[in-house]
């Protein structure tokens, strides 16, 4: 048998369109979510936005587990919750025999650097959920003086 994949949603990620989940098979890998202390916490945020995001995110791991994925759902409360997203994977890989990990690109750089410094492999999938890459972004902007987003859009709607 195939060792199982974890598939990292994060909390601004909940749609069934994710590459990550596209990229996973329901018969064998395993979405991992959760509530983690590091993400609520590292900017301040209105305690009702936090509640509204929890929220979200546990009617989400409802709706994968209806569609037949199996879901490893950390709580806030939970006693060995790591406080980290690095933490959940690597405590969520352990218990279900991963090995590797697949994940839609995190949209901060921050978040981005701590699953590239992880243990295990980590596949960072293209979001494809925007109509512009960061590559293609970066493409644009370079030799411009000035980055102006009416510029930017602009250019976008021509190519749209």
């Amino acid at each position: 048998m195939v060792a199982p994949r974890l598939i990292l949603v994060l909390g601004d990620q909940l749609t069934p369109d994710l590459s990550a989940l596209a990229a996973g098979d329901p018969e064998r890998d395993v979405v991992a979510m959760a509530e983690v202390a590091a993400e609520a916490t590292y900017v301040k945020h209105h305690p009702k936005k936090i509640a509204f995001l929890f929220a979200a995110m546990r009617h989400f791991a409802d709706e994968l587990r209806g569609l037949g994925w199996k879901v490893a759902y950390t709580l806030f409360d939970d006693p060995d919750n790591t406080g980290s997203i690095p933490g959940e994977l690597e405590r969520r890989a352990k218990a279900h025999g991963a090995t590797e990990i697949l994940a839609t690109m995190p949209g901060e750089h921050r978040l981005i650097a701590v699953l590239r410094e992880m243990d295990r492999r980590v596949h960072l999938l293209d979001d494809t959920r925007f109509l512009c890459s960061p590559e293609d972004f970066a493409d644009w902007a370079t030799g411009r003086r000035d980055l102006r987003m009416e510029d930017f859009y602009r250019e976008m709607r021509r190519k749209t």
